[in-house]
Formats: structure tokens, C-alpha cells, sequence
């Protein structure tokens, strides 16, 4: 959507806010002129110095266009909400500072091998040099990665994991719910806290709300675990930071191996849930340098973006003893792999950028699996662009919502901008949490990021690009297992979802679809 675009949409919005605010006035007062023109001057007023200021802020196009709309139809009250939830509680960095402020990270990783990768790799897809250069992350080769191929193997791995910490354990993860999962997942982590293990546990504050009980979280303080809240409330839980979500995930274990991927603690996950038997997620096992990365990211939010630390003091400590938790750990095994980042307080977004970048520079296939399939304008042009130029694209996505039923409608109203003879959707039956893509058969990039606007801008997340023959192998077989159990779309099935009722609840939907 480019500035012509949104500057036609504010004067239209301005003179559609005036009207209508002349109209409400007339009624109310019956028309008493000396009344309604000085409060209908004040409104528009108001509504256009609230234009001026989105117009010229730094968010999205798309995002300014959906305040703007809310502006126009709840006149004052869309000002008042956009004061309360449209406020940008963090500065978005440009290149430059955000390269600054991560020197104090990026000064623990090991940049050696990504020179040599560049300068023996000229012809290699440059998604790799494209995160090098604006996240500063470096590729590592001394790797191992395995596929924890199902939901119940989740659970034993990360017990198995958790056991063979000697120095420290590292979580984040987004919701944690009183569960199976969870209580045995923190009765391992207590074990390990009260043998002199280090362990620092970091949940989302709204992925937590109401979802486990106070003492829950006391138990695990009181046992020797160092708990944060990430993005915590403070005293107003209504405000623009309320909007900014950790979704990343991972397990840490000294340094050396870590979990990854899209599962939170939960029973849901495990797919041990009366109501979620369907659900279907994928995680992996990491072991190598790489890990030193991930580890990075957690201390990052850890320092910056939770209220453990309430000193500049504290901070500092923490920071004087980094060397001890990045310590960078090598294996014989080589696969090449590359974290990446995705954060609302940077203006360049990571994860959206690298997977438009893949698909974009893809000669053969693409796969991409994706509970929620909302693109957002760039990745939806990259996948025109592919599909058009015979690249042979299959989209798995769920045929089950999870909690939120919408998605599911929302999903199956951006199917037809695709589907050609090169593009084909499939319906996975059931609810798929499982989010990867795979580029002609050789680059994998496994993230905790939707497909979906509000991972791409809103949210915290991360992903690891890997480029390894045996790697790629299983995640094509997982991929093509996934497949048998899914279901090939067709254009009359799209247009028998979309009835009436739904189109009509999707025309106003769609003017939010930022801030899903």
C-alpha cells in the first residue's frame, strides 16, 4: 500500500469523520447550530491532528490504514483507543543502532566460519547474507539437528534434556498453562535448581494470564528458579506494549543442546488434550554452535525486556558474567545453520524479510507449512511472483482452528489469490502448529513465526535457516507425511466456505488483519 494510497484514504477519512459527526450532532441537539458547529470543528480538529500524526509515524502502511479507518467511524473513542493500544511504547532502531546496541552479544559468537562461507559461497542463496549483514548473525557449521517427529516424544525429550544439565538451563517459551506438561516439566526444573543447577525460567506475561495459579510460579521462585514475566503489565495492562508478544521458544542446556520450535507447555501440545487429540506440532533437537545464538536471543530478552533485573546494577552483573553461559560448544557433525530474529522495536523485519527472500530466490519447490495463513503484502507478492514463474509451490495448512475460530475463515479467504496450476493448498485434518519452510528441496527454515501479519510485526520471534542434505531429506518425508493427511483444496470447496454470512464478517476482519 504506498503513501498515495494512504493519503487518500486520510481525506476520505476526514471527510467521512465530519459528516458523520455532523449528522450525530444534528440529531442529538436538534439543530442548535451555535452548539453542533464548535464541537463538530473540535472533532474534526482532533481526528485530523490524530491522522497527522499516523500518517507520519513509522509503522506499517497497512497498520496506518487500519487506525485511520477506526478514526473515521468511532470518531473521538477511535482516538481514544488508538491513545491506549496505537501507542509505540518501544523505539524502532534502524540498522545502524540496532547493529550498536547487539555489539554487546554479538561480541560472544564466533564469526570465522561465515567469512569463509561467503567467500567460497558467491552462487548460495542469499537469505544467509541477508540476515549476516542486518542481525549481525553469524553461520555456523559444527552443528546437529534432529526432528522430534511426534507430540508425545516432546515430552520425554525435553525430561531427557533437562536431566543432563550440569551448569545451567535457559527457557522461554509464550503460554504456559496448568497442565500434565506443565507440572512435570517444572518438577524437573526444581530437581535439577535444588542440585546447584543454574535455571532461569522466562514466560510470557499474557500467554500466562489465567492460565496457571500464583502459587504455580511462587513454588518455582521459591525452589532456587530465577522466573521472569516477559513484557510484564505494571500498573495499566491496557496499553500499546500490551500488543508486543514473546512467541519465541526454545530450551537451553548449557550451552551445548537445545528444544526448538513452535510447542509451549501445555497439554495441547502433547496432543494429550481430550480437545486438541487433533493438534499437530513439530520440534526439534539442536546440538552445536548454534545453540550459542539462541542463547544470545534469551539473555537479550532476558536483560531488556522483563522486570528480573530492576537496576542498572543488576544488569551489569549479569552482563560481567556472560562468558559463563556462551561458551561455544563444537561437534564433529556438519550442518550449516543461522538464527535469525524477528522484533517489533527494529525496523526491519527479520523473519517476514527471510521468507519472502527464500521464496522469492526459490528455482524449483516450495513447501511451507503454517497453522495461520494471513501473508502479508510482501510475502504475498513473493508467492505470486513464484507461482507465476512455474515454481511448483504446496501450502499445508488446518482444517481445525484452535481457540480462535475466526482464523480459520480468515485462512480460506486468501486461498484463491493462489491457487493455480503451479500453487496447491492443503487442509491438514485437524489443527497443524508446525510452521517451516523448505526451498527446492535443500534450505530449511524452521521458526516460531505464524504466516501472519502479527508474528511478521507485532511479535517476538525467531527461526533457524539450515542448509543440510540429511536434514532436508526428513523434513521433506515429515512434509510428505503431513501431506497424506491432508486434503487438496479446490476452488469450488473455497467458494462453498465463503458463504454470505462469512464474507461479511470477513469485510470487517479484514480492515484489522494487522492486528490479529
Amino acid at each position: 500500500m504506498n503513501k498515495f494510497k494512504i493519503l487518500l484514504i486520510t481525506i476520505l477519512a476526514l471527510i467521512v469523520a465530519s459528516i458523520i459527526t455532523l449528522f450525530v450532532l444534528l440529531i442529538y441537539y436538534e439543530r442548535k447550530l451555535e452548539v453542533i458547529v464548535p464541537v463538530a470543528v473540535t472533532t474534526v480538529l482532533i481526528d485530523t491532528g490524530f491522522a497527522i500524526y499516523i500518517m507520519n509515524s513509522k509503522r506499517h502502511a497497512y497498520t496506518k490504514a487500519c487506525w485511520l479507518f477506526s478514526i473515521v467511524f468511532l470518531l473521538l473513542a477511535g482516538c481514544l483507543l488508538f491513545v491506549i493500544f496505537g501507542s509505540m511504547p518501544m523505539d524502532r532502531q534502524d540498522w545502524k543502532t540496532r547493529r550498536t546496541n547487539q555489539a554487546q552479544f554479538n561480541k560472544f559468537e564466533n564469526y570465522e566460519y561465515s567469512e569463509i562461507f561467503f567467500a567460497k559461497s558467491a552462487n548460495r542463496i542469499q537469505t544467509l547474507s541477508y540476515t549476516y549483514r542486518n542481525e549481525h548473525k553469524p553461520i555456523y557449521q559444527n552443528n546437529k539437528i534432529e526432528l522430534i517427529d511426534s507430540n508425545t516424544m516432546l515430552l520425554a525429550e525435553t525430561i531427557r534434556l533437562i536431566r543432563v544439565a550440569k551448569e545451567f538451563i535457559h527457557c522461554n517459551t509464550y503460554i504456559i498453562r496448568d497442565s500434565v506438561f506443565f507440572r512435570i516439566f517444572t518438577a524437573e526444573l526444581i530437581k535439577k535448581a535444588k542440585s546447584g543447577v543454574k535455571v532461569r525460567f522466562l514466560y510470557d506475561w499474557l500467554g500466562e494470564f489465567r492460565r496457571t495459579k500464583k502459587n504455580q510460579i511462587m513454588e518455582l521462585k521459591r525452589n532456587g528458579i530465577e522466573v521472569a514475566a516477559f513484557n510484564p503489565p505494571g500498573f495499566n495492562v491496557f496499553k500499546g506494549a500490551t500488543n508486543y508478544r514473546l512467541h519465541s521458544k526454545a530450551l537451553i542446556v548449557d550451552n551445548k543442546y537445545a528444544i526448538y520450535g513452535g510447542s509451549n507447555i501445555s497439554d495441547e501440545y502433547l496432543a494429550i488434550d481430550p480437545k486438541n487429540h487433533y493438534w499437530s506440532d513439530r520440534n526439534f533437537i539442536i546440538e552445536g554452535e548454534i545453540v550459542n545464538s539462541i542463547n544470545i536471543s534469551f539473555i537479550d530478552y532476558w536483560i531488556n525486556f522483563t522486570d528480573y533485573t530492576t537496576s542498572p546494577n543488576q544488569k551489569q552483573a549479569l552482563m560481567n558474567d556472560l562468558h559463563k553461559y556462551l561458551k561455544i560448544h563444537k561437534i564433529a557433525t556438519q550442518t550449516e545453520m543461522q538464527f535469525c530474529t524477528s522484533t517489533p522495536n527494529y525496523l526491519e523485519k527479520g523473519i517476514e524479510s527471510v521468507i519472502a527472500s527464500m521464496i522469492i530466490r526459490a528455482k524449483k519447490t516450495i513447501k511451507l507449512v503454517t497453522p495461520y495463513f494471513i501473508p502479508s503484502e510482501l510475502c504475498a507478492s513473493a508467492l505470486n511472483i513464484a507461482a507465476n514463474s512455474g515454481i511448483n509451490i504446496q501450502i499445508i495448512t488446518s482444517s481445525k482452528p484452535d481457540n480462535k475460530k475466526y482464523i480459520l475463515d480468515v485462512n480460506r479467504s486468501q486461498y484463491l489469490k493462489f491457487m493455480n496450476e503451479h500453487c496447491q493448498i492443503y487442509e491438514y485434518n485437524g489443527f497443524i502448529h508446525s510452521k517451516y519452510l523448505i526451498i527446492d528441496d535443500e534450505y530449511v527454515l524452521i521458526t516460531t513465526a505464524n504466516f501472519d501479519y502479527r508474528s511478521f510485526w507485532n511479535n517476538f520471534e525467531s527461526g533457524i535457516l539450515v542448509h543440510g542434505k540429511e536434514f532436508s531429506q526428513k523434513m521433506i518425508q515429515n512434509f510428505n507425511d503431513e501431506l497424506c493427511n491432508s486434503s487438496l483444496i479446490t476452488i469450488k470447496q473455497v467458494k462453498e466456505f465463503l458463504t454470505f454470512m462469512v464474507r461479511l464478517k470477513l469485510i470487517i476482519i479484514s480492515l484489522y488483519k494487522p492486528l490479529l
